[in-house]
């Protein structure tokens, strides 16, 4: 099958490469088109006959729009191609468990015969209309969106249709990320210690993706018993102890938060300094999507602290492992006053004593 996709986005928006990245590799991997990339378009009127002259070539296209033209170009594109637009049954149903929905009905808005991908609480939802053997799909393109989306309603609809055997969609969630995180791993070419965590088994996963992974990467001990907030500040710090290298990382999961979504802690440690994010799934996650996200973050975070952090020597490494101890002047005032009282007080304690035994 031939895919083509649009994006309606500013390139200027902190998340579209990686956003951009994943899709093309994911689509990339299910479409004949060997040269499958997406179009970026950033107004909604510049990008309409790209879609009209893709339909004459595509079996799918997928319009991706972000927030700010989300609903201007759902409009024009409807209004392109005659669709009838209705308030979708579905949409209006989630969207009334919001305090004041009323203000949110533009969100319902679709072609009248869509199937709608509809997230927890209804905003920016997706939807796919068919004719034929032809189908677009219009789809949110943001960080909290766009993934969800893909994975919960897309990718299975396009197996579902067209009888596609798709790949999972996890795999290449963390492919922008790898990439970045290669890079860094070859440039710096130090070894980076991981708490052996639970979270462990998804790094190992991803880092499958990077071919020189294992080159650089050793996972040291981790007691998941003492997995408390003191264990989850110094993991990092303890794993890179035990290899004796200057970079320490770990990923401890926690409880679910207050709201019943997943936690997890990413710790990154360049000996001097460390860097602490705790992340919460977003609505609709599960928890293997969730992981997933966490890596990606953790292979982005660990591939900064290698660009960003100058390289230490072995013998700086080892300073900071154990380092010296230093007496300072101070200190050296403060022992002599201490043996001076303490030679003064036996001293006392000697003449009385002496003075008793001759009374």
């Amino acid at each position: 099958m031939n895919i083509k996709s649009i994006i309606f986005s500013d390139k200027n928006n902190t998340s579209f490469d990686r956003i951009e990245s994943v899709i093309s590799k994911a689509f990339n991997a299910v479409t004949e088109n060997s040269k499958y990339r997406p179009s970026v378009f950033s107004t909604v009127q510049s990008g309409l006959p790209e879609i009209a002259q893709s339909l004459k070539e595509n079996d799918i296209i997928i319009v991706f729009s972000d927030d700010k033209m989300y609903h201007d170009a759902k409009r024009n594109i409807c209004k392109a191609f005659k669709f009838d637009m209705i308030h979708n049954d579905a949409v209006l149903e989630k969207l009334s468990e919001m305090e004041n929905h009323e203000r949110y009905m533009i969100h319902a808005l679709m072609p009248k015969n869509a199937t709608p991908f509809t997230l927890s609480d209804g905003l920016f939802p997706g939807f796919a209309i068919r004719s034929k053997s032809q189908c677009i799909f219009f789809l949110p393109f943001s960080e909290d969106r766009t993934f969800v989306t893909i994975k919960k309603y897309v990718f299975p609809y396009i197996t579902r249709v067209y009888g596609a055997t798709l790949p999972s969609f996890n795999d290449y969630e963390t492919a922008y990320a790898a990439s970045v995180l290669e890079e860094q791993l070859i440039n710096a070419g130090v070894q980076i210690a991981v708490a052996n965590t639970a979270a462990s088994k998804y790094i190992a996963h991803a880092g499958k993706q990077i071919e020189c992974f294992n080159d650089f990467v050793s996972y040291a001990p981790f007691d998941e018993k003492r997995a408390n907030d003191e264990a989850k500040r110094f993991s990092a710090v303890k794993a890179a102890e035990y290899y004796e290298c200057q970079f320490g990382a770990a990923i401890i999961e926690g409880d679910k938060d207050e709201f019943g979504n997943y936690t997890a802690t990413i710790t990154i440690s360049n000996r001097k300094t460390a860097k602490i994010r705790t992340l919460s799934s977003i609505q609709d996650e599960n928890h293997n999507d969730f992981m997933t996200t966490v890596v990606t973050e953790f292979f982005l975070m660990l591939a900064q602290e290698l660009m960003e952090t100058p390289l230490m020597s072995a013998d700086e490494i080892k300073k900071h492992i154990s380092p010296s101890p230093v007496i300072s002047k101070a200190n050296i005032v403060l022992y002599a006053i201490l043996f001076a009282t303490a030679f003064f007080l036996t001293y006392v304690a000697s003449t009385f004593s002496n003075l008793a035994f001759f009374s």
